[in-house]
C-alpha cells in the first residue's frame, strides 16, 4: 500500500489585459486572448487526465478546487476544467485575492482529509513564491525546474506532500511531480 500523501496543483491565472473594464478594479481585469488560448490549452491536456498532462497514474486529478474569485482567475479556472468529464467541486475563497503564501496554506490546512487533489488557482507574487516555497530542500531537480522556468502566467505546478492530513501540509516539505507552462501543445 503506498503511503498516504496530498497532492497540490498550483495553477497561476492566465495572462490578463493591463487595465480593468471601464469602472471596474484590479479585481475585474479579464483574460487577454493570449490568456484565454493558454487557459483552453491547459484544458485541452487537462480533460486528457494524468497521462496526457504527462504525470504519474498516482497523482489524482483535484477534487476541489479553491479559486480567488477575481475575473481572471475565475475564468482561468472554467477555461481549464471546462471539458473534464468529472469537474472537481469549484469553491471561490474571498482570502485568495491578494492572499500571502501563508494564508494559501491556511485555505489548505481547513481542506477535509477525504481530499486527496486539490488545486488553488491564484495571483501572483504569491503563486509564484509559493512554487519555490513549497519545494522540500533535498528535491534538487524540481527547484531547479521551477529556478530556470519560473512561474509564467498560466504555469501548473503538481506538488506531492507525504502526509496523512491537509492539516500536516507546509512549506519545504513537497516533491515537485510536474510544472507545465505555456504555450502546450496543439494551440
Amino acid at each position: 500500500m503506498p503511503a498516504p500523501s496530498r497532492t497540490l496543483w498550483l495553477l497561476r491565472h492566465a495572462k490578463t489585459e493591463t487595465d480593468p473594464p471601464p469602472g471596474g478594479t484590479d479585481f475585474d481585469r479579464v483574460l487577454a486572448a493570449r490568456g484565454r488560448r493558454d487557459a483552453t490549452a491547459l484544458g485541452r491536456l487537462f480533460a486528457g487526465g494524468t497521462e496526457k498532462l504527462d504525470v504519474p497514474r498516482s497523482v489524482h486529478l483535484p477534487a476541489v478546487v479553491l479559486v480567488s474569485p477575481a475575473a481572471r482567475t475565475a475564468a482561468t479556472a472554467d477555461l481549464v476544467l471546462a471539458k473534464l468529464s468529472s469537474p472537481p467541486e469549484v469553491r471561490p475563497e474571498k482570502v485568495l485575492y491578494n492572499a500571502e503564501p501563508e494564508e494559501v496554506l491556511e485555505q489548505l490546512h481547513s481542506l477535509e482529509d477525504d481530499v486527496d487533489s486539490a488545486m488553488v488557482v491564484g495571483h501572483n507574487p504569491t503563486a509564484h513564491e509559493l512554487s519555490q516555497s513549497l519545494i522540500a530542500p533535498g528535491d534538487k531537480k524540481g527547484l531547479g525546474l521551477v529556478a530556470r522556468r519560473g512561474f509564467p502566467t498560466c504555469a501548473l505546478g503538481i506538488y506531492r506532500f507525504r502526509v496523512e492530513r491537509w492539516c500536516d501540509v507546509g512549506f519545504y516539505e513537497a516533491k515537485l511531480v510536474a510544472l507545465l507552462v505555456p504555450p502546450f501543445g496543439g494551440r
